[in-house]
């Protein structure tokens, strides 16, 4: 888990649980060099960038790369393919101070596992679904112990402190709130 703030109300962003573009393919790399190291890295999407500018061309897929097989069937003279040949637009993608929630609604709107984090056409990261819950759990696991701290501070606070407060404690509210307002935090 990346070491992130949690507290207050700081909203997880993209650049909190990115993960920096490890590998990327070349456009012009044969399509068989690229199945290959989606095989060996045994993930389902690369980005592709050109040269040293790392400018976000496209995305290859595993499912793209099954187009391949589909063409070889049809074609006798199957010529040297390019990842180019067989690359997915770039249709979405997340800006590295994009928050959590919106990127869910991102991931919502297409049908890929992994979105390239792009900043003026660069690429900066990318961050895959999973990524996107464990930055969702940790955000909420942080907000839930926040309202807890707050509970327990109020519940000490207004903690009767003598027999006339909890008098007027009793007459105003129910069994099971008076239960918890005596009952000690541990």
């Amino acid at each position: 888990m990346p070491a992130t703030k949690l507290s207050g109300n700081a909203m997880p962003t993209a650049k909190d649980w990115m993960t920096p573009p490890r590998l990327t393919l070349p456009p012009e790399m044969p399509i068989a060099d690229a199945i290959d190291q989606l095989v060996e890295r045994q993930v389902s999407t690369l980005m592709v960038v050109h040269g040293k500018t790392a400018k976000l061309v496209g995305i290859l897929t595993d499912k793209d790369c099954l187009r391949v097989l589909s063409r070889a069937i049809y074609d006798e003279h199957v010529t040297p393919a390019k990842v180019a040949d067989y690359m997915s637009e770039v249709k979405v993608t997340i800006g590295p101070d994009m928050d959590m929630f919106a990127i869910a609604e991102q991931f919502l709107s297409c049908h890929f596992q992994t979105l390239p984090v792009v900043e003026d056409g660069v690429l900066l990261g990318r961050i895959g679904r999973k990524d996107l819950l464990q930055g969702i759990q940790a955000f909420l696991a942080a907000k839930a112990e926040e309202q807890q701290k707050m509970l327990t501070a109020s519940h000490r606070r207004e903690r009767p402190r003598s027999i006339e407060d909890m008098q007027r404690a009793a007459a105003k509210e129910s069994r099971e709130t008076l239960a918890q307002r005596f009952t000690r935090n541990r």
